[in-house]
């Protein structure tokens, strides 16, 4: 089974589906970590273009933690718009990876680069198999899309994913992220509450665990329901 995680910076990966993509890795699946951005906004005293080549450093270290491969979409940070143009790059992408499964966020998140990459790759999805589109890539047919998300009033998992046995697997991979560590605990702006955000996935692991009596679980939502949950 292959599985391709779309994600809009470096570090949303390990943090929302780390376990879930290690698991994966772990058991002999295809995973790669596709970044739309390189983070270039999350930094201070210094400049994007040196943000984003530590982010990228960092996100590299990440995914080999987890076992997947990586891949760069080269969106600016906080600046990822919805265009027919990037959609289509987004059906290209899915067309090239041709994964049995999609993982991307939750339409309804506060940040607008998550928002809006979950529309182009929900959309994406759609046409990527039609044969009249042409595009440098042949059609490709993905079972499903899983969305992840900051448990909310509007995001209700409704698969669990027991990643026990990968939670510190996780961490080490989240920890990679030296620089969104010290960004958080310096400045962090809207995102100050997560300033400890190993101890912050500890907790949402612990809470969907309950969930599906484990220790640590990792929640999703699908685009189709399906009574076949593929996520494992």
């Amino acid at each position: 089974m292959d599985l391709l995680a779309i994600v809009a910076h470096p570090d949303d990966a390990e943090i929302f589906c780390g376990g879930t993509l290690a698991k994966h890795a772990a058991r002999g699946d295809d995973v790669t970590i596709a970044y739309m951005t390189r983070g270039e906004f999350g930094g201070f005293d210094t400049t994007q273009a040196e943000v984003a080549e530590t982010r990228e450093a960092e996100a590299r270290a990440a995914a080999n933690v987890l076992g997947a491969d990586v891949t760069f979409l080269d969106y600016q940070d906080g600046r990822i718009t919805y265009s027919l143009e990037h959609r289509l790059e987004i059906v290209d992408l899915l067309r090239e990876y041709d994964p049995d499964l999609v993982l991307t966020h939750f339409a309804d998140d506060m940040h607008p680069d998550h928002r809006t990459t979950s529309r182009l790759v929900t959309d994406a999805y759609y046409m990527a198999s039609l044969p009249l589109l042409e595009t440098a890539a042949e059609p490709a047919d993905p079972d499903n899309v899983y969305y992840f998300g900051k448990p909310t009033s509007s995001f209700e998992p409704t698969v669990i994913v027991d990643v026990s046995e990968f939670q510190e697997t996780k961490e080490e991979a989240a920890l990679c992220h030296e620089s969104q560590v010290a960004w958080l605990e310096e400045h962090g702006g809207v995102d100050a509450e997560f300033s400890d955000f190993v101890e912050s996935m500890r907790a949402t692991g612990h809470t969907l665990g309950r969930q599906a009596g484990a220790t640590y679980a990792e929640g999703f939502t699908q685009l189709h329901e399906t009574s076949v949950e593929y996520l494992e």
